[in-house]
């Protein structure tokens, strides 16, 4: 089995595993004494550990404080069924690999409640200090990632978070409770003003612990109300919703190979890169060069133009056509940005056929077929041998 596949493979193995019925993202024993106490939590309700990664991505072990950029502490969902995975996803694997230590914080069954995740979380940074380490950053999913941002509005000594599909709020049963993950961030961002850090936050299209019923509400407040307070924040907003859906997205392989190098580089620089489809920044973030540009297009031709979008896999696409000329050919270039496991980025020259409403380019038994969408967006559909049929969106840069 080639590398490729072997990811692939990974990547739907850590799918499967992530998959099952939603759960009450608040456990039902607050009784226990531990969870009212102050101080240290107690050990027995969390481990702290260097991170373990889905199979087929190599193992990375600690560099340690004195050579690691820093430390990246995983903090996974909630599951009141005490069955929530420690691993650390493809996104965080790629910080590892990029010179930060990546520890995982798995919290322990129908303990994990609210007040004590704060808690654990706050042990997590303090360990990662008595450790050595001197820049800390807090990455989690769901409740995790809701969480790390709360636990960074008490304390000054997180260097940044990256919050993935953050909730802590509500089950399929009670909708109504979801608004409390709006309502609940909103007081966040505010308890964040003048604080240095920076921050990544992922929301994703059909979150059925939000969005899915409430759709476009918790990302545009939060990319208006960080840039107003002055937060350097990379906000993702429902990307590719044909690709990243759903509560779980930002665990994914195809997540990581589009989005782990803007994670990279926020961390590098304390400052979000360009990064979104529609954001002409992104071309030089992922490693490409803005093509030279070409002759105006004719009124009515819905195909000329730079067009940005992501592939079915997660690589940033980059795509430009011309004008059309003899022949029915229509010019082109075909760009794939860098990705995860330092993916270098490429770009290729193509000649385009017009076939009806379609445009399409072939060699050998590769082809790829382009159409345009009603909504304004290209389809560009990909076809190889022994490769199921790739479908991605691309919307034109402006």
């Amino acid at each position: 089995m080639t590398s490729g596949g072997r990811l692939a493979l990974a990547a739907a193995l850590f799918c499967a595993l992530l998959a099952g019925p939603a759960q009450a993202l608040e456990a039902p024993d607050q009784r226990d004494p531990r969870h009212h106490i102050d101080g240290p939590p107690d050990t027995s309700l969390y481990d702290f550990k260097p991170a373990l990664f889905p199979a087929g991505l190599p193992p990375i072990a600690p560099r340690g404080p004195a050579t690691a950029k820093g430390i990246v502490i995983w903090n996974h969902g909630r599951d009141a069924n005490a069955t929530a995975t420690p691993i650390a996803p493809p996104a965080a694997w790629e910080l590892a690999r990029s010179g930060w230590d990546v520890y995982s914080q798995h919290r322990l069954g129908t303990h994990d409640v609210t007040q004590v995740t704060l808690r654990i979380i706050g042990a997590g940074v303090d360990r990662a200090k008595a450790l050595g380490y001197r820049r800390v950053v807090l990455m989690g999913q769901s409740a995790g990632g809701f969480m790390g941002l709360g636990e960074a509005t008490r304390r000054s000594d997180v260097s940044a978070v990256i919050a993935l599909a953050p909730a802590a709020f509500g089950t399929p049963g009670s909708p109504m409770d979801w608004r409390r993950n709006d309502s609940g961030l909103r007081e966040i961002w505010t308890k964040l003003q003048g604080k240095r850090i920076a921050l990544a936050v992922a929301f994703f299209a059909d979150d059925p612990f939000f969005e899915k019923s409430e759709p476009a509400i918790r990302g545009p407040h939060a990319r208006q109300r960080l840039k107003e307070l002055g937060l350097p924040a990379l906000v993702l907003d429902r990307p590719a919703p044909e690709l990243f859906h759903g509560h779980a997205a930002g665990l994914t392989l195809p997540f990581a190979r589009r989005f782990s190098p803007c994670l990279v580089l926020l961390l590098e620089q304390d400052a979000p890169p360009p990064c979104e489809d529609g954001d002409r920044g992104a071309i030089a973030t992922f490693g490409l060069a803005p093509p030279p540009p070409v002759a105006s297009a004719a009124p009515g031709d819905l195909f000329a133009g730079l067009w940005q979008g992501t592939s079915a896999n997660g690589r940033y696409l980059l795509l430009q056509l011309g004008p059309p000329a003899a022949g029915q050919q229509r010019g082109g270039s075909y760009g794939i940005g860098r990705s995860l496991n330092n993916e270098a980025a490429s770009n290729q020259s193509l000649s385009f056929t017009a076939e009806g409403n379609r445009l399409r380019w072939a060699q050998g038994s590769v082809s790829l077929d382009v159409t345009r969408e009603a909504d304004g967006r290209l389809k560009l559909r990909r076809q190889a041998p022994n490769e199921t049929p790739s479908e991605s969106w691309l919307q034109k840069l402006n």
